[in-house]
């Protein structure tokens, strides 16, 4: 392959002073492409910095220590002090070794036409007053927690005397089996499941015990409860209702939902 042939009377340089160096229209070729112009500047201690712009119109800046920018000292407060825009594609900010990413504001806003994803290992948000969800549809999918929707076993023992510790403990033992299966070989596995297994049971007889005991409490309370519920049905108020309110018939007028004053 043919060397490129480098034009040396087109370039440019020029030191302004021991610390500041232009330089325009060099043939060296780099990673994007030729220099249209580079701006270097260092320091006594050897601290760099340059401004430049690639043939390929890429702009680079690059400071080997920190990078302040501060605008805004005269405009009206409320105004828009720093604008970035970006006409065509991706801005995109990363943070490299142990450094964090922080915003600070009375306010921050984040506004997103389509979504707005977080990602991370752990995700925490915290409101001093309130925190407030306001959408049509509103999900949450876990394994524990609060927020968790009700499992199916849950639902179809809510209310009852069923313990939810003793249902609730199988669901924790599943979820921290389930947790640390990718940590455990086949055998560990298997005895984890018998583990599990017994437990399970060692507390079927208890389950039944109070299956028992709530079933005789229901005989007790239906068997108080009929009798009370006879004497009502044949006292003298209940069957001589239907004369009463006969006899009121020019003040109540009956609409198929029940007696209705005639005066309402």
């Amino acid at each position: 392959m043919a060397e490129r042939k480098q034009n040396w009377y087109q370039r440019f340089a020029k030191w302004f002073g021991p610390s500041l160096y232009l330089e325009a229209g060099s043939p060296k070729m780099g990673l994007g492409g030729l220099n249209a112009f580079t701006l270097f500047s260092s320091t006594k201690r050897g601290k760099k910095f340059s401004l430049g712009m690639k043939e390929s119109g890429l702009v680079s800046l690059n400071a080997d220590a920190a990078l302040e920018i501060i605008a805004g000292e005269e405009n009206d407060d409320g105004g828009e002090d720093i604008l970035i825009h970006s006409r065509n594609g991706t801005i995109d900010i990363k943070v490299k070794k142990n450094g964090d990413v922080r915003i600070h504001g009375s306010n921050v806003s984040v506004t997103a036409e389509a979504l707005i994803e977080l990602d991370s290992r752990v995700v925490r948000i915290r409101g001093d007053d309130e925190i407030s969800l306001d959408a049509p549809y509103i999900h949450s999918r876990g394994k524990r927690g609060n927020l968790v929707p009700r499992s199916f076993l849950a639902q179809a023992t809510f209310g009852s005397f069923i313990g939810a510790d003793v249902l609730g403990g199988f669901v924790e033992q599943a979820a921290d089996l389930a947790a640390g299966l990718g940590d455990l070989p086949i055998s560990d596995l298997a005895d984890q499941a018998n583990t599990a297994l017994s437990g399970i049971q060692d507390q079927l007889p208890g389950m039944k015990d109070q299956l028992l005991e709530v079933g005789g409490e229901l005989e007790n309370v239906a068997g108080e409860l009929a009798p009370q519920l006879e004497a009502l049905a044949t006292s003298p108020e209940v069957t001589q209702l239907g004369a009463a309110l006969k006899d009121q018939a020019g003040a109540f007028a009956n609409f198929g939902q029940g007696l209705v004053p005639t005066g309402y």
